[in-house]
């Protein structure tokens, strides 16, 4: 734990001129493989050197993070960050949990967790949606219903528990009853929010809770059609549709990618998943920024890329 060095004394020596200490981002995944696309947004949000730690389990963290912690001493502390993208979120949330229990003063880091981007992602859509829906004279989601096609992923999981905190009632959507029960559990568990699970083994089942929704987010795995245009042609609004899939076929036939109002349907008006993207890089690339600047400790959680979400859309 003692200082020594350029990083940690912010020195380049005795008597020589002070020098900043690099900027460092460090990359924790219980995964194999850590996103690419986290790698060049962090680059490009500032920082001098992006450090990988695929295969960490949520038990491995604490050590890791006070190893971290301590290397660069007291004043070189927040000159580190932290950011957990483990793709399960429940792992997620352990490990960020215990790398948070880790922290004390005068050695806190930076710490930033988005689980394979599905925060920063849910709370795109989550905004794009509240934003359309509000131009469009709907209000917000409080009292609304959302349903969450292909709702047992990453993305699905965190926009249900970001759209309960809004108010919605949440139907959380998958062919398989089972899954959909256990991550309306995880939501419960993690986010605090209910979700109601419900099975949609066809597009028959599948139209009829678009039916019943106000909102519909489909959050499948890429190249899945969730919703057919013939189930499309048989709803009315108003409702807002919107889709995270960008990979052919669209996970809403019939809603291109870069989309930002189709009318998929009398009343019906859809988002695209480039339209969500574009929102979810802003994001992600001003919150790992912040960290990248940052002389004061940051803790960014999921509330905290809702919060960064509306502040771009509401500068725009």
């Amino acid at each position: 734990m003692t200082s020594g060095g350029a990083g940690t004394t912010g020195s380049a020596g005795a008597g020589g001129p002070r020098v900043a200490p690099k900027r460092l981002l460090f990359i924790l995944a219980a995964d194999r493989h850590v996103s690419p696309f986290d790698v060049a947004l962090a680059h490009d949000g500032g920082f001098d050197a992006v450090h990988l730690y695929p295969g960490v389990s949520p038990e491995e963290t604490r050590p890791l993070t006070q190893d971290l912690m301590f290397a660069r001493g007291p004043k070189g502390a927040t000159a580190s960050a932290l950011l957990v993208t483990t793709a399960d979120v429940s792992r997620a949330e352990a490990a960020f949990r215990a790398a948070r229990a880790a922290l004390f003063d005068p050695f806190r880091i930076h710490l930033m967790i988005d689980p394979k981007g599905g925060y920063t992602t849910a709370a795109a859509l989550i905004a794009k949606v509240e934003a359309l829906a509000r131009r469009r004279g709907l209000g917000d989601l409080r009292g609304r219903t959302v349903a969450i096609l292909g709702g047992t992923g990453g993305v699905g999981r965190s926009a249900a528990g970001m759209a309960a905190a809004a108010g919605a009632r949440v139907l959380l959507v998958s062919r398989d009853a089972a899954r959909a029960q256990a991550a309306a559990r995880e939501v419960a568990d993690l986010f605090g929010g209910a979700a109601e699970p419900r099975a949609a083994r066809n597009d028959a089942e599948t139209a009829a809770l678009a039916a019943e929704a106000d909102v519909v987010l489909a959050t499948g795995a890429a190249g899945i059609r969730l919703l057919s245009r013939q189930a499309l042609g048989g709803l009315r609004g108003p409702k807002v549709f919107a889709d995270v899939n960008a990979v052919p076929p669209a996970g809403i036939e019939g809603l291109e990618p870069a989309d930002q109002e189709r009318e998929l349907a009398p009343g019906v008006l859809g988002i695209g998943p480039l339209a969500v993207g574009a929102l979810k890089s802003k994001i992600e690339a001003s919150l790992l920024r912040d960290m990248a600047t940052s002389d004061k400790a940051l803790v960014i959680d999921a509330a905290a890329a809702g919060r960064r979400a509306a502040e771009i859309l509401a500068a725009s």
